[in-house]
């Protein structure tokens, strides 16, 4: 069963006020339906409720591939910070909406050049809100 994302209001409110900028809409039109579907479904809570292992907006996060153990660490980020060669991750990708909301222990999937990659959250390794991060 898949957990239920969990954000808090202020990423709720920036990523709603992102989803309707129309250029946005207009260039990856699946992918900002999906995240606001999953946001619209989402418990969203204050900022200093947020428990640490939730994976947040500007949280870095490890993670293991479940089919070969090869692990990795990227930074969930919103599109204009995202850069693969830092593994700054958009949140309007596959791998974001897979990640928003998600807490270590969880298993995600999304689609890979190889199929549909299965990865455990080892560690949410920094999350903005657990050490007073509020505004990034």
């Amino acid at each position: 069963m898949e957990t239920k994302m969990v954000i808090t209001s202020n990423d709720y409110q920036r990523l709603i006020g992102l989803m309707e900028l129309t250029p946005l809409k207009m260039k990856m039109p699946k992918i900002v339906t999906r995240l606001y579907e999953e946001i619209m479904k989402a418990k969203i809570l204050p900022q200093e409720n947020i428990s640490r292992n939730v994976i947040t907006m500007n949280s870095r996060i490890l993670l293991k591939e479940i089919s070969n153990g090869r692990e990795a660490e990227l930074t969930i980020t919103y599109p204009d910070d995202a850069n693969s060669r830092d593994r700054k991750v958009s949140v309007f990708s596959l791998i974001g909406i897979a990640l928003l909301g998600k807490q270590s222990g969880d298993i995600v999937s999304w689609k890979t050049p190889l199929g549909i990659g299965r990865f455990e959250i080892l560690k949410v390794t920094y999350q903005p809100e657990s050490v007073g991060h509020y505004s990034l």
